[in-house]
């Protein structure tokens, strides 16, 4: 056997094998996009849990409430994705025993928020309220109301609630054995310019209080 025969037998084994080893090797997992993570969250609430619209609409009665004393424009009932968006993250917390703004999954408010608008390289303003409410009794509207004014109380909770950025807002509420964690994601106009910069997604600052079982981030 000529030694350039060998040579390029030699050649022609080694690119079937590492052919063999990629085709054959065993493939990492997908990641999970923000998207599939939301739908699985809300498709699989633990026993005993459950989401609340009816404290929603309380939630979202209170803010634009609390706008109209102020003399502001109430706020629009966002969009189904961001609806979504913001009962997953209620029920994240829930489930996890935390209240912030960034998910179990590591993904942090401006993250999440970019993961649902595709394609888009500046978001609106945006900007996202967290509480939970652990007091003793039943879970309905005064108790409802009651995780509301932790917002209230909050200066920068309530700065975000009567800003004039905000044009809608989702509300997400979860409930498991009388507490109840919310959520509310602000967002503002599209951009009409929208083909240059990174972003403008605002989350409120990290002051997070407690009290009487309460507690907001």
């Amino acid at each position: 056997m000529g030694l350039w025969w060998r040579k390029g037998f030699l050649a022609a084994a080694f690119v079937t094998a590492m052919l063999a080893a990629t085709l054959f090797a065993p493939q990492a997992p997908a990641r999970e996009t923000y998207a599939a993570y939301v739908a699985r969250i809300n498709a699989g609430l633990p026993g005993g849990a459950s989401y609340r619209d009816d404290l929603e609409q309380v939630l979202r009665a209170a803010a634009n409430a609390y706008r109209a004393g102020k003399g502001l424009k109430p706020l629009a009932p966002a969009n189904e994705t961001l609806a979504a968006a913001a009962r997953a993250h209620a029920a994240d917390m829930m489930q996890n025993g935390f209240v912030g703004h960034t998910s179990s999954s590591g993904a942090g408010f401006e993250s999440r928020m970019r993961a649902l608008h595709p394609g888009v390289m500046m978001l609106p303003r945006m900007a996202e309220n967290a509480a939970r409410e652990r007091s003793k009794g039943a879970a309905d509207e005064a108790k409802a109301r009651k995780l509301f004014q932790q917002w209230v109380n909050s200066g920068s909770h309530a700065r975000t609630l009567r800003s004039r950025d905000y044009v809608s807002v989702a509300t997400g509420v979860v409930e498991q054995d009388g507490k109840l964690f919310a959520v509310q994601i602000f967002e503002g106009p599209p951009l009409k310019g929208n083909m240059f910069g990174t972003g403008g997604a605002v989350a409120t600052p990290k002051t997070e209080t407690s009290g009487s079982g309460g507690g907001l981030y």
